[in-house]
């Protein structure tokens, strides 16, 4: 009877292990070079097969062997999973999961593949409080599981009662803060405020402090009510700021289009009146000495795998604008100081963005010359300023749009394009009153470059428009 069982178990276990083995193939197929699984699970199937027809017949002698040989293998697929386990992250295994939807059934298979692992690598704690939640989610428009419905969700998924598991008394106290914390939470009717209570935090080290008692499904049950009632409340407050920041941002466009208008006809009626009084710009207008602006800036940047949680607050929107404009400057400065002369004689040079690159015309890099500026401070800081806010437009443009399709990655990246887009009103506001009759020969002479410095912010605030008529992400 003792070597049915066996067989049986096995047979159960691989069944069980094939999943997950083909799973973190996949898994690390897209990141890593990983060696096969040392056994090939067909064969182990086969090896079963064999023993049970052989203890059928009442062979338990030749059965016995046969069993040792499967149980040996599967020993080795088990460790071959647990070195493979420790290169599959959290966050990689939550991304192929989003992007992967899989059946009930194997989230069961994977569930409970972690609950039954031993020993657990620390890795595993985080990577089975996403396949919980994921498993007890509801669908779009139905409530959250309650504490009965949880329990009885987990009776049946891990099929048997759940056991009144005592735990120790630290256990019991982080317990009870797990339960406090849910009835907090839908006392937080801000965003930011929710984030700011730093409610992740505190509860991961819950998790962490509670060591091989998290696995416990006492504890288990309570751990996902807090995920779901957590999640739900943070997508709701979310997407209700996201809602307003592309209410906000739209408006700010339309301010944008209506400045671009004021200074077309602000120049159209200039050129009007100079041709009827036949006046003339002194062309040396640009050649007087004069100082540069500091040359600083800040270093490139990569992307997280889980940014933190407070990266998704939206920032002080001065702070932010000026920072990020004066960094991207000052990069052009330096670029355009340090140009070989071969290429600063070329006609349009590319600058590298830190994804992309913008082409510069001579006019452009001109207005980064000191003698330009010192005769036209004015319109050659505001062409410079252009130029940064274009840069940024694009370099976040393009962040955006390759995070987009990763959970929360991108939230960053709109939050500075609507940063980008309050500047570039504001930068457009303060270049209508350059174009005035009175303006000194040396500002004049630089109006029609600036003209066209204003229409190339334009086509970039046209190509990020877009983005802030999409339907909020999450």
């Amino acid at each position: 009877m003792q070597l049915a069982d066996d067989i049986r178990r096995l047979e159960e276990e691989i069944a069980q292990v094939e999943q997950v083995v083909e799973l973190n193939q996949r898994l690390l197929g897209g990141v890593v070079k990983s060696e096969p699984p040392p056994t090939h699970l067909e064969a182990l199937r086969g090896t079963l097969r064999s023993a049970r027809d052989l203890f059928k017949h009442g062979q338990a002698s030749s059965t016995e062997p046969l069993v040792r040989q499967a149980d040996e293998g599967l020993s080795a697929v088990r460790r071959w999973l647990a070195v493979s386990d420790l290169a599959v992250s959290p966050f990689l295994l939550r991304t192929y999961l989003e992007k992967n939807r899989l059946g009930r059934k194997l989230l069961q298979t994977l569930i409970r593949y972690h609950l039954i692992k031993h020993p657990h690598a620390e890795n595993d704690r985080d990577k089975l409080d996403y396949l919980l939640t994921a498993y007890f989610s509801p669908a779009a428009g139905e409530a959250d599981p309650d504490k009965e419905a949880l329990a009885r969700g987990l009776e049946e998924l891990l099929g048997s009662p759940l056991a009144p598991a005592s735990l120790s008394d630290p256990a019991q106290v982080m317990l009870h803060e797990f339960e406090s914390l849910i009835a907090m939470i839908g006392d937080f009717n801000d965003f930011d405020q929710l984030v700011q209570a730093r409610m992740i935090e505190r509860v991961r080290a819950l998790k962490t402090n509670l060591a091989e008692e998290f696995y416990l499904s006492r504890v288990l049950a309570t751990v996902v009510r807090f995920n779901l009632a957590f999640r739900r409340h943070f997508e709701f407050l979310f997407h209700q700021q996201l809602r307003h920041v592309r209410e906000e941002t739209r408006q700010e466009f339309e301010e944008a289009w209506a400045w671009l208008r004021k200074i077309e006809e602000a120049y159209e009626s200039l050129a009007q009146a100079e041709a009827e009084s036949a006046a003339s710009t002194p062309a040396s207008a640009r050649d007087t000495g004069g100082g540069g602006p500091a040359r600083l800036g800040r270093p490139l940047e990569v992307v997280d795998e889980r940014p933190p949680i407070d990266r998704l607050i939206r920032r002080g929107q001065e702070r932010q604008k000026e920072s990020e404009l004066r960094g991207i400057v000052n990069r052009l400065t330096r670029f355009i100081a340090k140009l070989p002369p071969e290429l600063a004689e070329a006609g349009k040079v590319p600058f590298r963005l830190r994804q992309g690159e913008l082409v510069l015309e001579d006019w452009e890099r001109e207005a980064f010359d000191a003698a330009a500026q010192a005769a036209a401070p004015e319109s050659t800081l505001a062409i410079q300023h252009c130029l940064g806010v274009v840069a940024w437009i694009e370099e976040e443009l393009a962040r955006y749009q390759e995070t987009r399709d990763d959970r929360y990655l991108w939230k960053a990246h709109l939050d500075l394009l609507s940063y980008a887009v309050v500047r570039a009103v504001e930068l457009l506001a303060g270049i209508r009153p350059l174009f005035r009759a009175d303006a000194p020969a040396g500002e004049a002479a630089w109006l029609e470059s600036l003209l066209a410095a204003t229409q190339r912010l334009g086509a970039a605030l046209n190509r990020v428009y877009p983005v802030f008529n999409e339907p909020a992400r999450g």
